[in-house]
């Protein structure tokens, strides 16, 4: 490894203490693991497990790929466990559910090499259109799932997955949370392998092959395999427990770890017993140990009431008629992440203790600042353009990227949204329905993700749809990933000298798609062109809008810096309509007057062609503003 490319978590030393966040502590995790392939696609909150393992796949040879979507990156890593390889791919909670075909057949065949699917949950909705538990995937599918609290059970809980898959021949989920996965902690560092798996496949296709008479068979070895997982679970020490009280608390996930400073700071350690949840199946025997040696229970965790129900579960098997606090006791809120104070809450009505004192802290009332698209975003320019053909009453279907932004004011060019490559398939729909052209947008990395086959079926029905393509070069939303367009000179991705970049322009037309233009939107009369004559048009056809992402653009230096603008007093008369139309951050506003922050102007000029007045102008480049 050349010093010069070391990460801190290619650190070789034992026994280290180093603060580590929860995704790098999953990364570290598996190096110890001695993982050999790592595949994924980026998605908040687990896109710095693949981010970091480009980084220091060639320094920790590791086989890495970003994969074009997440069905893919589970296939193929399951491929490579089949010949021996340690394998880990990561992905947010919705890509578990675009994988939903592989990962459902998997278990039955089983893997050689350990297999970990990393699949972070976005409890309260920050990042996603919707909250998702992945937990009932053990029950659902005879997965073993481990549910870290912190950034140390996150990297015990990844060195152990491995272990635990090849025990069992059980693909594994790792389900950190966002706060698991964006949180510092402290992780003590363990050795990092001499030596990995052998890789070699070994043909055996009676227990590859899940056909019918193959895959009866696997359905029965599937109980025991899962139940030889259970067993080894409950001596794995991820269920520990504390305190010797009556009270019974049972918590996982990220609600666990607020539970001991919560406990703490009421004095009432004597009063409670605690423990932990970081693995499914829960065995047996550890929730039997406990409910037997407490009078009541309340259950912390987010999302559904899923160990409330296992450990319901539990106790009428048991033959206990125990008092057990929860979700369905209304107790707690089903919806959202949780708080400390939350936390707080429901011990103090679990103990008996007066309700915790609010004190208001008075604060300024803030305007509201909802996500914008960036200063020189060329996906605002290209809604602005496409708005400006299709005017008002078109239907503009969206999809997952930063084009949501088109969402409200003042851009007006997202109507619907649902996942991943929906918007050509939503276009298609109301167009058909409704008999008149309807615009999709979509970017160049959704697009390769899940809109190919999208594209297809439109055109098999010739709906009249204008597909438009909004390619800046990158996965930007999730991190500034390469998308399948970057170019690999740019150095934005893994094994440069190995990848290539993909055309829009020949896949679409490889699609059958006629009536294709690329422009960029920057260059008005072209695009106006292309957009007119596509509104115009019959059937399916596409408009492919490239220019680089403003950020990556300039950090990449994919393109030569432009001048910032400025809005001349004189001439402007505050008619708000530079704000009104495009929203764009850089233009502000101060004590009535109308402004542009240099700092923050990319130069797009965009802002100057919609102005009225003449007002806005690029800046000298002798300036003191430049």
């Amino acid at each position: 490894m050349t010093e010069s490319a070391r990460h801190e978590v290619l650190r070789d030393e034992p026994g280290a203490a180093v603060c580590l966040l929860g995704n790098l502590a999953i990364v570290r995790g598996a190096l110890e693991a001695g993982v050999q392939f790592v595949s994924g696609y980026p998605g908040t909150p687990a896109s710095e497990v693949g981010d970091t393992f480009a980084r220091i796949a060639r320094d920790a040879d590791v086989l890495f790929e970003y994969s074009v979507n997440e069905k893919i990156a589970v296939e193929i890593a399951f491929a490579a466990s089949l010949a021996g390889a340690r394998s880990l791919c990561s992905m947010k909670h919705l890509g578990l559910n675009y994988a939903g075909d592989p990962i459902s057949t998997l278990p039955y065949v089983g893997v050689e090499g350990g297999l970990v699917i990393v699949s972070a949950g976005d409890p309260s909705a920050i990042t996603s259109p919707n909250e998702q538990d992945q937990r009932h995937f053990t029950r659902f599918l005879y997965y073993p799932i481990f549910d870290p609290s912190t950034p140390d059970d996150a990297h015990r809980m990844t060195r152990t997955a491995f272990s635990l898959s090849e025990a069992t021949r059980l693909p594994v989920i790792l389900r950190p949370t966002t706060r698991v996965c964006h949180v510092g902690g402290m992780v003590e560092l363990g050795p990092l392998p001499a030596t990995r798996n052998t890789v070699r496949f070994t043909k055996n296709p009676a227990r590859y092959v899940p056909i019918p008479v193959n895959a009866r068979r696997m359905r029965t070895e599937l109980i025991e395999r899962y139940a030889q997982a259970e067993a080894l679970l409950a001596e794995s020490g991820f269920f520990p427990r504390a305190g010797t009280g009556r009270h019974g608390i049972v918590a996982s996930g990220a609600a666990h770890a607020y539970l001991p400073e919560v406990i703490e700071a009421l004095g009432v350690e004597e009063r409670v017993s605690r423990l932990q949840i970081g693995a499914y199946p829960i065995p047996a025997r550890v929730l039997a140990d406990f409910l037997d040696s407490v009078d009541a229970v309340l259950v912390l965790e987010e999302l559904t009431p899923f160990v409330e129900d296992w450990v319901t579960l539990a106790a009428h098997r048991q033959g206990r008629l125990l008092p057990i606090h929860g979700k369905r006791t209304g107790l707690l809120p089903e919806a959202f992440e949780y708080s400390p104070e939350l936390v707080e809450d429901a011990v103090r009505a679990f103990l008996g203790l007066d309700q915790r004192v609010v004190r208001p802290v008075p604060a300024p009332e803030l305007p509201p600042r909802p996500p914008v698209l960036c200063p020189g975003c060329p996906h605002r320019t290209s809604f602005f353009r496409v708005r400006r053909v299709f005017g008002k009453n078109t239907v503009y279907t969206n999809d997952i990227g930063c084009y949501t932004l088109g969402y409200g004011e003042p851009l007006h060019a997202c109507d619907t949204l649902l996942c991943m490559g929906s918007s050509i398939s939503q276009a298609s729909g109301i167009a058909r329905a409704t008999g008149k052209r309807t615009v999709a947008f979509i970017g160049d990395s959704t697009f390769f993700h899940s809109g190919l086959a999208a594209l297809a079926n439109a055109v098999r029905q010739n709906d009249a749809i204008t597909v438009c393509i909004l390619n800046n070069f990158v996965t930007a939303m999730t991190g500034f990933q390469p998308s399948f367009t970057t170019d690999p000179t740019d150095g934005l991705g893994p094994a440069a000298a190995s990848v290539r970049a993909l055309s829009l322009e020949r896949a679409v037309r490889g699609l059958g798609v006629d009536d294709v233009w690329s422009v960029d939107p920057f260059e008005e009369t072209p695009t106006l062109a292309a957009l007119r004559a596509a509104r115009t048009g019959a059937g399916v056809n596409v408009v492919i809008l490239s220019a680089p992402c403003a950020v990556e653009g300039k950090r990449g230096g994919r393109r030569e810096p432009r001048p910032p603008f400025a809005i001349d007093p004189e001439r402007c008369n505050a008619c708000s309509l530079c704000v009104r139309t495009l929203g764009c951050p850089a233009i502000v506003v101060a004590d009535g007057r109308y402004a542009i922050d240099p700092a923050l102007c990319d130069g797009c000029a965009l802002c100057a062609h919609v102005c009225q007045q003449d007002a806005i102008h690029p800046v000298p480049e002798d300036d003191d503003r430049n």
